[in-house]
């Protein structure tokens, strides 16, 4: 069966942006590999990234996952081969998916988001569960989990990894140009969508004002380390203006692994930048922005895989000052290599070309 349609409801909202990226890089890497598919996004109408999608958009007036019946509309209209829910949608809509014919595939990032997609009124409506978390990220399913996809002859979730794009090295060393960078002289400051708040001031501007203070710490010490500040889509502000410091809005997904790639640290949130760099076997600094993420922190930390920071600036400085001996930073990127590669966006595509490849003409 040749696959036509694909429906992407990724979670929207003012806040976050990280399940819309995610789902923007399987939809670019899905089109590569089937060119004449057509690919349709529901999205919330609030989130800034609205007229970036370069897809067909349909739009809802609340995150998808609450407007049960505008996506079950939208659902029916389409009738989409493939349904691929990001860490969004409710029973009725999964439903709504398998009535119109199509396959479902559910995308989830924690354990309570993994549980809720284990829940019978949707694990009977879904094919294929991947969970972007690795195997030391995620508690392991519980006997009754267990029990329940035994009963009805369904596949456990995949652990899968971080989702992300890399280019080649001819690519990385113009994009390096292209900022003036040098390989392995400049740190990433990252606080992800930039819509996320800490005690009533944006994330993105804690980091960016960490980063000014630890340019200067550099500077004093004669090392002047350059700085890349992104403050990400869902930042509500203008950008500011400082020759010391790379502002950048937004980039990417594969830009941004690039200048992470090649940056001799990274300042980020404890989101799904602090599993790419563990993939990328950078060194980072990471501190908690959203309620999902102290617990992902706290497992990294626990494996040293990460200095971990409290989301000030005082906390950050000093930990990414630590990341310029790059001797003491090496035992935190031998535990980064020593951890299963990742092939996510690989077995995302397999996976989808399995499931129509089993389905008869």
């Amino acid at each position: 069966m040749e696959l036509n349609c694909v429906l992407f409801i990724p979670v929207s909202s003012p806040s976050g942006i990280g399940e819309y990226m995610r789902s923007i890089i399987i939809a670019k890497t899905l089109q590569c590999r089937w060119p004449n598919v057509q690919i349709h996004f529901i999205l919330n109408e609030q989130v800034a990234y609205l007229k970036d999608c370069p897809y067909t958009v349909h739009t809802c007036q609340d995150s998808p996952t609450k407007a049960v019946s505008r996506v079950n509309d939208i659902i029916g209209e389409l009738s989409p081969d493939l349904v691929i829910f990001d860490a969004s949608g409710r029973a009725k809509q999964f439903n709504k998916a398998k009535a119109v014919g199509a396959k479902v595939a559910f995308i989830s990032q924690h354990n309570k988001k993994r549980s809720r997609g284990l829940k019978l009124n949707r694990l009977l409506n879904t094919d294929i569960h991947w969970v972007v978390q690795p195997d030391y990220c995620i508690k392991s399913l519980s006997y009754w989990q267990r029990v329940k996809l035994a009963v009805f002859n369904k596949k456990a979730p995949k652990n899968i990894g971080p989702v992300f794009e890399l280019s080649n090295d001819d690519y990385q060393v113009q994009l390096l140009q292209q900022f003036d960078l040098n390989n392995e002289h400049y740190f990433i400051f990252n606080a992800g969508s930039g819509g996320h708040k800490i005690k009533g001031a944006l994330a993105a501007d804690i980091y960016y004002q960490a980063a000014k203070e630890f340019y200067q710490q550099t500077f004093n010490r004669k090392i002047k380390m350059k700085c890349v500040v992104l403050f990400g889509s869902n930042y509500p502000k203008e950008l500011p203006k400082n020759k010391d410091i790379i502002c950048l809005k937004n980039i990417e997904n594969k830009d941004f692994i690039a200048l992470l790639s090649n940056a001799q640290g990274c300042v980020i949130s404890a989101g799904d930048t602090l599993l790419q760099c563990i993939a990328l076997h950078k060194s980072c600094v990471a501190a908690p922005v959203s309620p999902d993420q102290p617990a992902r922190l706290k497992l990294c930390q626990n494996k040293q895989l990460v200095l971990a920071a409290e989301p000030n600036i005082e906390s950050l400085v000093q930990q990414a000052l630590l990341m310029l001996d790059k001797e003491k930073c090496q035992t935190m990127i031998n535990n980064m290599k020593n951890q299963a590669p990742v092939k996510a966006l690989e077995i995302i595509v397999d996976d989808i070309a399995l499931l129509f490849s089993s389905v008869k003409e």
